[in-house]
């Protein structure tokens, strides 16, 4: 594998040498760029030496105008070791002011595994800022390699630490079994005609995020979404449907021809679908080729659709599929609320309901209440927050 290292100066950079050697031994090509604060702390001739490549320290080096593009395409894999608080706040807003940073931005879009190491003092790895930067480039599809907690170069006791050698190479080349996670968003259309349809305002934001987390958590995820919600950002693989049939379908054919580990079951799905309409007197079935005739009244009789996530459990391939549901309800029907809820819970083939209440979500804000087996209405602020507590339920052994 070619992988390009990128060092940023912390006192770091001594130990981080010690992957360069281990990977060449392990038979991977290395090419090394560096901020200009690195030789502060480690020689470039033994970057030099250790890499057998000559070390990129400047964008505007003679004959080399282009080589943060050039690196970016030759690397198969980029590591940002030892990656200061200085840089990765550079990285998250966007600033590119030396060949560590055009690099990197240069590779993102490029669909890359990139990995990025922090080590500084603890304070600085606590600074709001930083740590908004690492959500925003985890966000990104960079995975954090984050810093062990122990004796710093400083004399303090605190997290900053850099990850140590062995942790690091088991992170990006360990084998490790990658979950396959199933997730369902937007919501379903009920053809009346080829231009008209019942369905709901769902746009698909809480799947598309869930799959954007957990891909960058290095997750096999696909993602079942409906044909106008919003799409995940990272690249999973992605299906479409559009009426509640099509659904269906999809999740029996997917659940019974892969192994998942679990599915995060979000779509909204309508709980009726059209059964027959009455134009003038005249009973007519849903037709998706034709458009009706206008008239003064239309009446539509509708047909209750079954629950699928009662289902799919039974679908599934795999027997011990966790499966993750929602529910929404309208704080008004405070009763019917605390029943539906129950009741979800309380299925066999249900692990975790993730609810939410009409009234509170805005366009700023989605909460949720997490409820499974010793789990009772668990707060989580956000989208963000409610995968951060599903990921540990859901690795469970």
């Amino acid at each position: 594998m070619k992988i390009l290292i990128l060092m940023s100066g912390s006192i770091a950079c001594a130990k981080a040498t010690g992957l360069i050697s281990l990977w060449k031994k392990a038979g991977h090509e290395i090419k090394i760029a560096c901020t200009a604060s690195t030789f502060e702390f480690v020689g470039q001739a033994t970057l030099e030496g250790l890499s057998g490549h000559p070390v990129l320290t400047s964008v505007f080096a003679e004959n080399e105008m282009m080589e943060h593009i050039h690196i970016s395409r030759w690397a198969d894999c980029l590591v940002l070791v030892p990656a200061t608080a200085n840089v990765i706040n550079k990285l998250s807003a966007g600033i590119a002011d030396d060949i560590v940073t055009t690099s990197w931005i240069a590779a993102l879009s490029l669909n890359k595994p990139m990995y990025l190491a922090p080590a500084m003092n603890t304070m600085m790895w606590n600074y709001p800022a930083t740590q908004n930067s690492l959500e925003k480039l985890q966000q990104w599809g960079v995975q954090i390699l984050r810093p062990n907690s122990g004796d710093l170069a400083c004399g303090e006791k605190g997290s900053g630490r850099l990850m140590e050698i062995e942790a690091i190479n088991q992170s990006i080349f360990g084998k490790k079994h990658k979950q396959k996670l199933l997730i369902t968003a937007g919501g379903t259309r009920e053809y009346i005609d080829g231009v008209r349809y019942i369905g709901n305002l769902s746009t698909g934001r809480t799947g598309a995020e869930m799959a954007d987390y957990f891909t960058s958590q290095a997750y096999d995820v696909t993602w079942l979404g409906a044909s106008n919600a919003i799409q995940p950002k990272l690249p999973c693989t992605k299906i479409r449907y559009e009426t509640f049939d099509e659904l269906s379908k999809a999740l029996q054919s997917l659940l019974q021809s892969n192994h998942y580990e679990s599915i995060i079951h979000a779509a909204a799905i309508s709980d009726f679908s059209v059964a027959e309409i009455t134009i003038n007197k005249q009973k007519i079935k849903a037709d998706r080729q034709n458009k009706l005739p206008t008239s003064d009244t239309m009446q539509l009789q509708l047909k209750k659709n079954p629950k699928l996530v009662s289902q799919l459990l039974g679908w599934s391939k795999n027997k011990k599929l966790k499966v993750v549901a929602f529910k929404l309800t309208n704080s008004k029907d405070h009763d019917q609320q605390k029943q539906a809820i129950e009741k979800l819970v309380n299925q066999a083939s249900i692990d975790y309901v993730a609810h939410n209440d009409l009234s509170a979500i805005s366009q700023n804000a989605h909460p949720f209440h997490l409820y499974g087996d010793k789990l009772n209405g668990v707060y989580c602020a956000s989208i963000r927050e409610l995968c951060h507590q599903l990921e540990a339920l859901l690795v469970e052994k």
